[in-house]
């Protein structure tokens, strides 16, 4: 606020409270009047001030307690929102500001965070201080702010903010959060605004470059719907490409399955000829064996006629027998 005051300023200070303001604003040249309610309050903040008016605003108007005073800024600081009628205060304030006046207020934003996340659960709860301060009348967005400066006369030159963090210790829905997380105020607790009385000629100006910022945003909506639809077209295409690749491949899957399949069965018919061959192999191990057994027996019953042979020829009836047939032989008898 003192950044928008600026200094070296004739300041009307509305609801200057014990002057706080005031000794800041003093020390960067200005000279200050101060309206406040409370009397206790306004006799602390003569110190600072050069007056200071304890008066009611709801029961009087500023011309009337300002005669033709003029001012360089008019602050409301957290006031209007106590106001039951801020309009009517706003368009008072044009009568004692100078031709090059303007107004710098501090409003509450009831759109914080907090406080939306507070009434889906149902609450509402008044505090001695915070935007719900229990005496505060009037609540305020970004959006009814403006309109409250423009139905009274002002064009908004400037608006910066206070931030509060945005408490996520609500038992709400994660994804309900992350939304409220990406709005722009979401963690702003006071908007701070420099308005300018606006003529006629002014709002229309003001109109004017509101409608022309409308046409901006929507050739941006419009340029990010093309660059939407264009990066949508070329994901069908990669969706197309794909599905195609997919149909390829589930072809060759088939093929590949088809192939396993009668790779399997030639399997299964080298499996049965193998086993085949191994009965096989196996029975000619069990004739090998028995023609090696027979081979022993032959040989073991050659062994023994050749034994026998062996006895007989060496025994003296088969020496006689064969001297007999010597014999008979030189005889020239019949062998027989």
């Amino acid at each position: 606020m003192i950044n928008f005051i600026g200094g070296n300023k004739k300041v009307l200070d509305v609801g200057c409270a014990t002057g706080y303001l005031a000794r800041l604003l003093r020390e960067k040249g200005c000279s200050v009047i101060g309206i406040e309610i409370n009397q206790k309050a306004a006799e602390i903040a003569r110190s600072f001030c050069e007056e200071v008016i304890a008066v009611d605003l709801e029961r009087v108007s500023l011309a009337e307690i300002l005669s033709d005073r003029l001012f360089d800024v008019v602050v409301f600081g957290d006031i209007l929102e106590h106001l039951r009628d801020p309009w009517r205060i706003l368009q008072e304030t044009h009568q004692v500001l100078a031709p090059s006046g303007y107004v710098v207020a501090s409003i509450p934003n009831i759109a914080h965070g907090n406080i939306r996340l507070s009434l889906l659960q149902g609450n509402f709860d008044y505090q001695e201080v915070g935007i719900l301060d229990n005496t505060h009348l009037r609540f305020f967005t970004r959006k009814t702010l403006e309109e409250l400066f423009f139905d009274t006369g002002y064009s908004i030159e400037a608006t910066e903010r206070t931030q509060m963090p945005f408490e996520k210790s609500y038992s709400h829905d994660a994804s309900l959060v992350e939304k409220l997380e990406k709005e722009p105020d979401i963690d702003t607790l006071q908007f701070i605004v420099r308005a300018f009385p606006s003529s006629l000629e002014n709002q229309h100006n003001l109109l004017r470059e509101n409608y022309r910022q409308s046409i901006d945003r929507l050739e941006r909506m419009r340029e990010e719907l093309e660059s939407t639809r264009s990066q949508l077209e070329k994901t069908r295409e990669e969706s197309d490409s794909i599905s195609l690749q997919l149909e390829q491949t589930r072809g060759e899957l088939e093929s590949t399955r088809s192939q396993l399949e009668k790779t399997r069965e030639e399997s299964g018919s080298i499996s049965l000829q193998l086993e085949q061959t191994r009965e096989e192999l196996r029975l000619i191990g069990q004739r090998w064996e028995q023609s090696q057994f027979d081979l022993e027996q032959a040989q073991q019953g050659w062994g023994r006629a050749h034994n026998i042979i062996d006895a007989i020829e060496s025994s003296k009836f088969w020496k006689l027998r064969q001297l007999w047939f010597r014999v008979k032989l030189a005889l020239g008898l019949n062998l027989k």
